[in-house]
C-alpha cells in the first residue's frame, strides 16, 4: 500500500480515520464476548448443580464429597466474580456512552479498550475451564445424557479466538502496561 492513492469516492468516512472507526466497535464486541462467556459458565454450572445435588453414591449426594462440591464452589464463586465486573463495566461504558453522545474521548476508549480486553480473557479462559471441569464432573452424564455440556465445551473453546485470540488480547495488556508506566514517570 506505499503511495496509494484511494479516490475520495471509496474512502468510508473520513480520511485517516479507519484505526479510530475499527477501535470503536472493539469494546463492545470483546465484551458482548465476555458476555457469551459468562453465560456459558452459567448454563454449565446450573447443569452440574443439579447433577451434584441430584446424583448419589454412598447414599448420599456427591455435591457433599469435597471433590466435587469444593470445585463447584470454586467455579462459582470465579463466575460470579467476572459477572459483577462485566456488568459494573457495562455500566459505566454505558453511561460514558450517553454523556459523550457516542464520542467518548480518546483517553477514555484507550482504557476501555484494556478493559475489554481483560475481561474477554479471563471470561473466555474461565468458560473453557467452568464447562470442562463441570462436564467432568458429571461423568458421562455430562457428555451423553441429554444435556447441552457437549455445546457448551464446544462453544467454549471458540470464545477464546474469535474477536481476537488469547495472544491478541494479553498483547493488548501489555501494551497499556506500557501506557501506564509512561503516564506514571512523565
Amino acid at each position: 500500500f506505499t503511495n496509494l492513492r484511494v479516490p475520495k469516492d471509496y474512502v468510508l468516512g473520513g480520511v485517516g480515520k479507519g484505526r479510530e472507526y475499527m477501535f470503536e466497535g472493539l469494546v463492545p464486541e470483546r465484551i458482548s464476548i465476555a458476555i457469551m462467556s459468562i453465560s456459558e459458565c452459567w448454563g454449565a454450572l446450573t447443569h452440574a448443580i443439579i447433577y451434584a445435588n441430584n446424583r448419589k453414591q454412598f447414599d448420599q449426594m456427591i455435591l457433599r464429597f469435597q471433590g466435587v462440591g469444593f470445585l463447584l464452589a470454586d467455579l462459582w464463586a470465579r463466575t460470579t466474580n467476572i459477572t459483577l465486573g462485566l456488568l459494573k463495566f457495562c455500566e459505566s461504558f454505558d453511561e460514558k456512552y450517553i454523556k459523550f453522545n457516542g464520542e467518548i474521548p480518546k483517553n477514555i476508549t484507550q482504557a476501555m479498550v484494556a478493559s475489554a480486553s481483560m475481561f474477554k480473557y479471563h471470561a473466555a479462559k474461565l468458560a473453557k475451564k467452568v464447562c470442562y471441569e463441570s462436564a467432568n464432573n458429571m461423568g458421562g452424564a455430562g457428555l451423553c445424557d441429554n444435556t447441552l455440556m457437549h455445546d457448551y465445551m464446544n462453544i467454549s473453546r471458540i470464545q477464546e479466538i474469535i474477536g481476537g485470540s488469547r495472544q491478541i488480547q494479553q498483547y493488548i495488556m501489555s501494551m497499556s502496561l506500557r501506557q501506564l508506566y509512561k503516564m506514571s514517570v512523565s
